[in-house]
């Protein structure tokens, strides 16, 4: 398996170099090999040290994961967990309009994934969803891009998908056939009359993530004005505010 790995790793490399990803579809099994190291899950605990919610996490950077706001509500202390392996982790950055928040956890040495551009999503195409369901480490399912859901101005906001999420998944990822993370996977249905409708936030947000981060909390970057700003404030907690889904 670790032989394996390693040549769907280069590969991976050698499409990434030749631009000829479009070939290199792996099989679900190299999906999960490749990129369920960078899956973990969240868990966060209240001002008494006792556990308060629970979710996942991207690794989208050196010791930095991606995850959903909402995930981090009221939470006095984060940690990051996979497998055996344990780290403190701490709010880096946020975009609670979006449900997007970045954390640091010095040490991590998990590698980071590589991001799809939403522009390169097409609905019919497979994916993979990875993360915490009800608590279930590294449960990985299957489906398809059902659609993209657009804002007014013809913004993706959502890509929706038939690879089925519960609670728990929130923060993790969803992944084409090449390894690539298309979104963070944020809500599902949660009534009997509705099945795989399940949404994910795009994945290229985490690249704008620092330039609206800067913006949203009063400290804009020069020449970062854009004409989709939104009110948003910094987390009212230590570690992060609750967040709706968009």
């Amino acid at each position: 398996m670790r032989r394996r790995l390693l040549e769907v790793r280069v590969a991976t490399a050698f499409c990434l170099a030749a631009s000829a990803c479009g070939a290199a579809a792996l099989t679900p099994v190299e999906v999960y090999a490749l990129v369920s190291p960078s899956v973990w899950r969240v868990v966060t605990y209240d001002v008494d040290g006792l556990p308060l919610s629970q979710g996942s996490a991207v690794v989208v950077g050196a010791e930095v994961l991606a995850t959903n706001c909402h995930v981090l509500a009221k939470a006095k202390r984060v940690v990051v967990r996979h497998e055996k392996a344990s780290f403190e982790a701490r709010l880096d950055l946020w975009d609670t309009a979006r449900d997007l928040c970045q954390l640091r956890a010095a040490g991590l040495p998990a590698a980071p994934v590589r991001i799809a551009p939403t522009a390169s999503v097409v609905v019919g195409q497979n994916v993979y969803a990875i993360g915490t369901p009800r608590g279930l480490e590294l449960t990985m399912s299957a489906g398809l891009v059902s659609s993209l859901r657009r804002n007014a101005a013809g913004q993706v906001v959502l890509v929706q998908t038939s690879a089925s999420i519960s609670g728990g998944s929130s923060g993790g990822g969803l992944f084409d056939d090449s390894g690539a993370l298309v979104g963070l996977t944020t809500l599902g249905s949660v009534t009997g009359d509705a099945q795989n409708l399940n949404f994910a936030i795009p994945a290229d947000w985490i690249v704008d993530l620092p330039e609206r981060h800067s913006r949203l909390s009063k400290k804009p970057l020069p020449g970062s004005k854009r004409s989709d700003d939104v009110t948003s404030s910094a987390p009212t907690t230590s570690t992060a505010a609750p967040a709706a889904n968009r």
